[in-house]
């Protein structure tokens, strides 16, 4: 009996058994001064014993310290209430937040409460109660599954209430990733974050991974980070502090590619020619990746991509959830951004205004994709585009579209006759007239192209293969990386036309046909068809709109034009037989949680 009454007193969390110091700290950026630290004791089943002791937070790094408190459980929960250092604004935050962490002081003295710890807190109960893992297991497990909710690159190496941003580490790039993350989707609104964080900790906790929303949402949340502007917020706060900080490789902590993790922007970067020549080169890439999904979107969609009957674009069944028209939507404004970037720089200097110019084009192709596929976007130019946190709302089509044919005949205006770009701007603003009704100044771009006999008609054989035939291409043999895996769908070799000559000549046959110059539209149509091996038609055919519409399916399939063809022409319903709402996307759902300003598409 003796010995039963002592093991029973020492299980009795309300007989203390031990005094113990706990010190740490207390980041999401770090907690200001004076918030309030709680610390609740928990038994073996981590429930509450109700004993708590309170503190405060220091100084303003966030460090707290409760001496010598009396605690008959290793297991404690600490609770943090407070303003903290908003990295991605660089600013206070203008309200106060809760996090959380548990911790075994057997263990670990030094706790420090962070996103990590937060977001682990329920998982861990779950796994120890409900799958009787231990507390160490537990809390590895946990750990390991918001690093893959996050797509972090590595398994975790430490526990989460040892990771800090002052220890300059990868676990610190980590941290300091999925804290921006956060507040990037939830656009640094203090009530989103929690509510958010609430959202995530139960999720996690259910089966510890996020639904596929959720999910999409944290992707676009890390790849829109500005990783270098986050990186010298942090610094510059702890500077404050005399606390120096190397700079934060936020970029390599992740799997997905992260905008701001190559330094693109500012004075210090946009030296000399070479760092222009290399964020042009960037904006190209981009370019080129985003068209190639659009393709292959456009052509289920208008169904001359074969071989995939069940997709989700041939059905013509797409809902706002759908991931292919979220990474694309995300990857064309990514294009937006870099174009940005250089236009913002290089209209700033004396000796690179070129690469102003030869960046317009890209500019305006990215914005046709989106207004081809949703209508009225956002607009985001060189006037907002560092505005981080006042998303802009949708602009009209038409307002769009008027911007982006003044910056593209900037361009043209400054492009030197042989330059790449000066076609792809007379193109692109020739798709811009003509989707607006506007044929009189299609026509005027068209016919600059056609009346400089730079381009000609490459033979049937040659077509993905010569400049000559192309206006904006990309030779994957000279650059596997940008080859995508879905390429075969295409069967057009290893050159890929983004935009090519045939394109411009069959627009401007359609053009005419708009303007009723029915002889030129049909001379111009033979040009395309005799290259093909067709018989030309005579100028007595009555059904032109029919040939034309025929031709661009035939040679521009899976090339992203036929799908605007049809809509511009009053075709869309009938061919593809869908409803009027279906001429244009939903917009995809993480935008819409993004964005407070965006409104849906009718339909959707």
């Amino acid at each position: 009996m003796a010995f039963l009454m002592a093991c029973s007193k020492k299980n009795d969390p309300s007989e203390p058994d031990q005094k113990v110091t706990i010190r740490g700290t207390v980041e999401k950026g770090p907690f200001v001064r004076g918030s309030v630290v709680t610390i609740y004791e928990l038994n073996s089943e981590l429930n509450p014993t109700g004993r708590s002791f309170k503190s405060e937070i220091q100084d303003d790094k966030g460090s707290f310290s409760l001496v010598d408190i009396e605690l008959a459980s290793n297991y404690v929960q600490l609770s943090v209430n407070g303003f903290y250092f908003n990295e991605v604004t660089g600013n206070l935050s203008t309200a106060q937040i809760t996090l959380n962490a548990i911790a075994d002081i057997a263990s670990n003295k030094q706790i420090n409460v962070n996103v990590l710890s937060h977001l682990e807190e329920k998982r861990v109960k779950s796994l120890m109660k409900k799958e009787k893992k231990s507390f160490n297991e537990a809390k590895k497990q946990a750990l390991t599954e918001i690093y893959t909710a996050f797509f972090v690159k590595t398994s975790p190496t430490t526990s989460s209430e040892l990771v800090s941003l002052t220890k300059n580490d990868d676990n610190s790039n980590i941290l300091l990733g999925i804290s921006a993350a956060l507040l990037n989707t939830a656009q640094s609104d203090n009530a989103k974050l929690t509510e958010l964080l609430s959202t995530l900790s139960a999720d996690l906790d259910n089966d510890g991974a996020i639904e596929e929303s959720l999910k999409q949402a944290i992707k676009q949340g890390l790849k829109s980070l500005n990783a270098k502007a986050i990186s010298d917020n942090i610094k510059t706060r702890y500077k404050a502090f005399n606390t120096t900080l190397s700079d934060f490789a936020i970029g390599k902590a992740f799997s997905v590619e992260i905008e701001g993790s190559e330094v693109i922007g500012g004075e210090d970067y946009f030296k000399d020619e070479a760092a222009y020549r290399a964020a042009y080169n960037g904006l190209l890439d981009v370019t080129t990746k985003a068209t190639e999904q659009y393709f292959r979107l456009e052509g289920l969609y208008t169904r001359t991509v074969s071989g995939l009957p069940q997709h989700d674009f041939y059905l013509h069944r797409i809902n706002p959830s759908n991931g292919d028209i979220a990474t694309l939507f995300a990857d064309l404004y990514k294009g937006i951004a870099r174009a940005n970037t250089i236009v913002d720089y290089a209209a700033k200097s004396s000796s690179f205004k070129s690469f102003k110019h030869k960046s317009l084009p890209y500019f305006a192709y990215n914005y046709w994709v989106l207004m081809n596929f949703w209508g009225d976007v956002p607009f985001v130019n060189t006037g907002n585009y560092q505005d981080y946190q006042n998303p802009p709302a949708r602009v009209s089509k038409k307002t769009i579209s008027e911007r982006l044919i003044a910056d593209l005949d900037e361009a043209i205006q400054n492009l030197g006759a042989f330059d790449n770009e000066i076609d792809l701007a007379r193109a692109v603003a020739a798709r811009i007239a003509a989707d607006n009704g506007d044929y009189l100044i299609a026509k005027k771009y068209l016919s600059q192209i056609i009346d400089s006999k730079k381009r000609t008609l490459a033979s049937k054989s040659q077509i993905h293969t010569t400049r000559l035939e192309t206006i904006f291409g990309v030779d994957y043999n000279q650059s596997p990386t940008l080859k995508p895996a879905s390429y075969d769908l295409y069967g057009k070799g290893n050159y890929r036309s983004l935009i090519r000559y045939t394109d411009v000549i069959l627009l401007a046959s359609e053009v005419n046909l708009k303007l009723n110059n029915k002889d030129e539209a049909i001379s111009l149509l033979n040009l395309v068809r005799e290259r093909n091996g067709k018989t030309a038609i005579s100028s007595n055919e009555s059904n032109v709109l029919s040939l034309l519409q025929e031709e661009i399916k035939a040679d521009l399939n899976n090339e992203g034009v036929f799908f605007a063809f049809l809509k511009r022409n009053g075709l869309a319903e009938s061919v593809l037989g869908v409803q009027s709402y279906q001429k244009l996307m939903p917009i995809p759902q993480i935008e819409m949680m993004l964005n407070r300003f965006m409104v849906q598409n009718p339909g959707y």
